[in-house]
């Protein structure tokens, strides 16, 4: 039997595997036909008459099965949606119950965070009573830089509610990893710790026993701390009815296992499930998925590649699926793309030399600027050939070091478009468009002001808008002088209104006389449109009024070719915010858009997604938003050390169950920069080579994206592959050596 036929058996078998068995799980690597089996086993169950819940590990992963089942007939049983929305039904019908005055209401990691900021700001401001009484010293590890420790406690309590650990669990351990670990130090003169440390780290395995003891001490007042934190953020969640997704998979699981009687309402119907990308599940959903089906998870099925496992440093188990399923079909033949691609991008995960060659281009650049000469070039060149341009992704580590290549893609006039973790109020374009929608809402925001005086729409010159920064030509006088003591002769005269200046000249014409013809104009009408503006916000819904500033300035002005279509799909998604928006708060004023714009724009970039716009684009996305995702032609560019794979950078605190809290900084009267434990555990655990080794399996993800070709690329010189692999060296020097 050939190796088609054997392949046609094995996704044959895992489609007519039974439903009423326990798991199963459906392997392989990329391009296997996992996704389409699953598919495929969906149908069947819905032409037997069973109500399907067909899902993957991230609403990414959902959206991408919603469209392949959008090109077939009406599928009523079959509901395709995220499994925390299951829980927040639950949660939601079960609180409406107890409690039908409070509503559940569902947000995101952005807003979860300012919720913990929020329960945080006496921590930061030292009037917790433990501060004041001394029991807790305020000079903690990571407390020197309050912003900073909010975002590392929020990403650590957002793991541990993933993990369905709570409060009183995570004391518990923490309590007993320190006893553990302080009672009975391990032996820091081990050769081979030594040998592992970083020489400038070595000093942190220096310590006496008086220094571990001071450690220590500060190692509680942190644990302390942490918990007092995490039950703060949990008890204002409960009480305000907020609901991330993990919240109301850990409420929702916590649920189930107190009153089984709630799984039949929990199901809805469903009979069975079938959960895509299973390597990425989070022990949250898993329990969830456990509560609502049994422990031996009978009617559900999981698909998915362990070597695709690029979420374990965020608290995906992909050996929970997989482990756990009763049974495994294994699918081995590439049915889409190139073999050898597979097998090219295999060789960096395994660390081993590819036999035959590939349908891989390399190429070492000078410059970050001359790569990206070259993917756009070779972009152009593969359109002009033939390859539509939505049939190109360009597949990077990091999206928000993209701004070359999209900016070297758009000048040449290729269509793009960009998804992936990325803040939207990074771009340009929507930057203009909040700078449009403050010229109306507050007019005294001086740097948004100054965004419209020199945007497109007003296009003002430099002397122009230094006039209308200036004073009046007819300022008023000093009425007094001031003593000669209090006159700095540095600084320009003060004056109440100069906070203001730059507002008023632009609002009431007050430095007009000093402006050319042509600024005047352009300012009178920039006045005019802002005046029609006021007497539309009091008649119109903030979404039609949001959309007619847009469209009057950036969408005016944004021009028909590559550029101008990319500016308008960011300002469409600015739109799409400002309707979600007005969906979850319809009272909500323009003052209330642009305060909560901003509080998104200077959140941690790993908690806000940027979802896919236009089609028929090149494609420059990341990792995480090619998974599933299949092109003739992938570039894979920075690929060099510390871009990708990217150095290793360790949070401010760690936590293990087994070491429970790990602190980095060595504060107070310390020797050393780090804490002794810190240097211990990453030696014992080694979380260097686990991250490298997922790092890994990132780019074997992102190179098996591509049909018919890849183009791998980097620039500068090549390191000696110490701090980080060097992979393209590395694929070259397999696939030529």
């Amino acid at each position: 039997m050939n190796a088609a036929a054997s392949a046609t058996d094995d996704q044959s078998r895992a489609i007519a595997y039974p439903f009423d068995a326990a798991s199963l799980a459906i392997a392989g690597p990329p391009g296997t036909g996992k996704s389409l089996a699953l598919i495929r086993r969906a149908l069947r169950a819905h032409g037997e008459g069973r109500t399907v819940l067909l899902s993957a590990a991230s609403e990414r992963g959902v959206a991408q099965l919603r469209e392949r089942l959008d090109g077939l007939e009406p599928l009523g049983r079959i509901r395709c949606e995220p499994i925390d929305q299951l829980a927040f039904g639950l949660v939601r019908r079960h609180r409406r119950e107890r409690e039908p005055a409070c509503e559940s209401v569902p947000i995101d990691d952005v807003a979860a965070a300012r919720v913990l900021e929020e329960v945080g700001l006496q921590l930061f401001s030292l009037e917790w009573s433990e501060f004041i009484s001394s029991e807790i010293d305020p000079e903690i590890t990571g407390m020197r830089a309050p912003e900073r420790f909010a975002a590392a406690a929020y990403r650590l309590i957002r793991k541990l509610r993933a993990a369905l650990i709570s409060p009183q669990d995570f004391r518990a351990a923490c309590f007993r990893g320190a006893t553990a670990f302080y009672g009975k130090p391990p032996n820091f003169s081990s050769p081979e710790l030594f040998m592992d440390t970083q020489q400038k780290y070595r000093d942190s395995l220096h310590v006496t026993p008086a220094e571990l003891a001071r450690q220590h001490s500060r190692e509680l007042d942190l644990i302390k701390i942490l918990v007092r934190l995490y039950e703060a953020y949990a008890a204002a969640l409960w009480a305000r009815g907020l609901l991330t997704p993990v919240e109301a998979l850990y409420q929702a699981t916590h649920l189930l296992r107190e009153v089984p009687s709630l799984r039949e309402p929990a199901l809805g119907g469903i009979d069975v499930a079938l959960i895509d990308d299973a390597q990425d599940l989070v022990p949250a959903q898993f329990a969830f998925l456990q509560a609502l089906f049994g422990e031996r998870l009978h009617g559900v099925t999981f698909a998915g590649d362990e070597g695709q496992a690029t979420r374990t440093f965020a608290g995906a188990r992909p050996d929970q699926a997989f482990g756990n399923a009763s049974e495994t079909i294994t699918l081995t033949f590439v049915q889409r793309g190139d073999p050898a691609i597979v097998r090219a991008a295999a060789q960096v995960v395994a660390r081993s030399s590819a036999a035959g060659a590939a349908p891989v281009e390399f190429y070492r650049a000078e410059s970050l600027r001359d790569e990206a000469r070259f993917v756009a070039a070779t972009a152009a060149a593969r359109i002009a050939a033939g390859t539509p341009p939505g049939e190109i992704a360009v597949i990077v580590r990091n999206l928000r070091c993209a701004q070359g290549l999209i900016d070297a893609l758009l000048a040449r006039n290729i269509p793009v478009d960009v998804a992936g973790e990325m803040n939207l109020y990074e771009f340009a374009a929507a930057q203009d468009g909040l700078a449009a929608l403050s010229a109306l809402a507050d007019p005294y925001r001086h740097d948004r002001l100054l965004r419209n005086l020199e945007a497109p729409w007003l296009n003002l010159s430099d002397a122009s808008i230094a006039q209308l920064c200036g004073e009046p030509p007819d300022a008023q006088a000093m009425l007094f002088e001031l003593p000669d003591d209090e006159i700095d002769e540095t600084q320009p005269r003060w004056d109440r209104k100069r906070d203001l200046r730059l507002g008023r000249n632009v609002v009431y014409g007050e430095a007009d006389a000093g402006l050319s013809d042509e600024a005047r104009q352009r300012i009178g009408r920039f006045r005019g449109a802002r005046q029609r503006w006021e007497q539309l916000e009091r008649r119109l819904d903030l979404r039609v009024l949001a959309r007619t500033i847009l469209e009057e300035t950036v969408l005016a002005t944004a021009g028909n070719g590559a550029r101008g279509r990319f500016t308008g799909a960011l300002v469409c998604r600015l739109m799409a915010r400002i309707d979600a928006f007005v969906r979850r708060r319809p009272l909500a004023t323009l003052d209330d858009f642009l305060a909560e714009a901003d509080a998104v724009a200077q959140a941690d970039p790993e908690l806000v997604l940027l979802e896919p716009g236009r089609a028929g684009c090149v494609r420059v996305l990341d990792v995480e938003a090619a998974k599933g995702a299949e092109f003739d032609c992938v570039f894979l560019p920075d690929v060099r050390a510390g871009a990708f794979p990217r150095y290793y950078v360790p949070e401010a605190f760690l936590f293990t169950p087994r070491y429970g809290m790990i602190p980095k900084e060595n504060v107070g009267d310390a020797r050393s920069a780090r804490t002794a434990k810190f240097t211990y555990v990453l030696f014992r655990l080694k979380t260097r080579e686990r991250y490298y080794a997922e790092e890994r399996r990132a780019f074997y993800c992102a190179a098996t994206r591509a049909r018919e070709r890849l183009y791998v690329s980097a620039s500068g010189r090549p390191t000696k592959g110490m701090g980080a692999p060097e992979l393209l060296e590395e694929l070259r020097g397999g696939l030529t050596g």
